[in-house]
């Protein structure tokens, strides 16, 4: 009776009759058992890691998450327990910590990947950033070192995910909602606090405002930028860059419904976060806009106060009111 509403009179009757042997891989397909798993991991599918941090195994709380020596090796702690005492919670502390461990290292794979990559220098130091921020890293706070990289090091690092931006380089593999989540829950085990909340995945790619009460390192351990008041995921701080940056080729612009969309947020926001991106906001007439900041050089003291010529587009810049 129960074979037959598991796979349906007709395969119920074929597996009775025949007295076929079926493999693990069968009968997951044929829904005789729900999940197939290798025999390595069988006992850590029994664990699971709640998004608060508390270890169970088989459904029953068995210990929580507590501050380690990094944020990526976090130490166990086991729930008291009175059949558990001396070598026995000692042996199940190690086997929750390896299991710990294991699943740190499949949601973060790519993290670890780029830990192996035989890279030295500049490279080597830019991966140990990148490691410590759990995958996302401001340029500047890389500094000049970036522009030492050399090429053949920014393929290797290329391949395994990892993209260099004008305003953040990150790992692409770890933008996703879950590893988000993940990546939040770390943070909070490293700071000793609860979990702060985390878009859900469908609205995971927006950008969301900044959470006074939370520290930029909340935001940049799952992988946001802040900017203007707003937490930027790092991907889309780069669209947007890069619009405006193609925008002011041009010359000046004016914040529209386009760059609003591709920022995320609304178009009474983008003056915040265009200027704090280094772009200057002007006004002629009763009109904004925005240029972009000219690059300093170094200006020959015989040239410097000259009165620019008419017609002379910096000429037109001093009509311009700074706002």
């Amino acid at each position: 009776w129960l074979l037959t509403r598991l796979v349906g009179t007709g395969r119920a009757r074929e597996l009775m009759f025949t007295a076929e042997k079926v493999d693990a891989a069968r009968c997951e397909t044929i829904g005789l058992v729900n999940r197939v798993v290798p025999d390595a991991r069988l006992q850590d599918e029994a664990f699971a890691l709640g998004g608060s941090g508390r270890l169970q195994w088989r459904g029953g709380s068995v210990g929580r998450l507590v501050a380690g020596e990094a944020i990526l090796s976090p130490r166990v702690e086991v729930q008291a327990a009175e059949f558990l005492d001396g070598e026995a919670r000692e042996r199940v502390r190690q086997r929750l910590q390896l299991f710990v461990k294991a699943e740190i290292e499949r949601r973060l794979a790519s993290l670890f990947a780029i830990q192996s990559l035989p890279l030295e220098g500049i490279a080597r130091g830019l991966v140990f950033q990148l490691v410590d921020a759990l995958g996302s890293v401001a340029v500047a706070d890389i500094g000049t070192a970036l522009g030492g990289l050399d090429r053949q090091s920014r393929r290797t690092l290329a391949r395994v995910g990892v993209r260099f931006g004008t305003e953040s380089v990150y790992l692409e593999p770890l933008l996703g909602a879950e590893t988000a989540r993940f990546r939040a829950l770390l943070w909070a085990v490293r700071h000793g606090c609860g979990v702060p909340p985390v878009p859900e995945v469908r609205r995971h790619g927006r950008t969301i405002p900044v959470d006074p009460d939370l520290p930029a390192s909340f935001y940049a351990a799952i992988g946001r930028r802040v900017v203007g008041g707003w937490a930027f995921r790092a991907d889309r701080l780069e669209w947007l860059a890069a619009a405006l940056r193609q925008r002011a080729r041009s010359g000046r612009f004016a914040a529209d419904a386009e760059l609003a969309a591709t920022a995320g947020i609304a178009i009474g926001e983008l003056r915040r976060v265009v200027t704090a991106l280094g772009y200057r906001a002007v006004i002629q007439g009763e009109q904004e806009f925005f240029i972009g900041r000219p690059r300093r050089r170094d200006v020959p003291e015989k040239i410097r106060g000259r009165t620019p010529r008419d017609g002379h587009p910096f000429a037109k810049l001093k009509e311009l009111n700074f706002a």
